[in-house]
């Protein structure tokens, strides 16, 4: 997925400043806290949705068919969401979240 335009922004949570690539879909977690600060759909379509932690990008997700599937080279993550439409972000956000902190 190509990355967006390089922006900053503080995070809601812990209020350090931090760079993250600006996208359509996207869920950003802040890369000090953890903290899941931002998630934005376009209207229309979810996908591709871009999963970031800060400016590294963490996991995707893809529709398929039917279905919408999580990836992540970083977690190792190939999966088949439950959910669709927003849901699935929501889904996927908390898989990369626990991922992010190591459970």
């Amino acid at each position: 997925m190509p990355e967006g335009p390089l922006q900053d922004k503080k995070c809601h949570k812990c209020g350090k400043g931090y760079s993250y690539h600006n996208s359509g879909n996207m869920i950003i977690f802040c890369p000090h806290c953890h903290h899941c600060d931002c998630v934005s759909c376009d209207f229309g379509t979810v996908t591709p949705c871009s999963i970031d932690l800060g400016d590294k990008n963490v996991g995707t997700i893809v529709e398929e068919g039917n279905d919408y599937k999580l990836i992540s080279e970083v977690y190792g993550i190939d999966q088949v969401l439950k959910s669709r439409y927003m849901e699935a972000i929501g889904e996927a956000g908390n898989i990369i979240s626990e991922k992010i902190d190591g459970n």
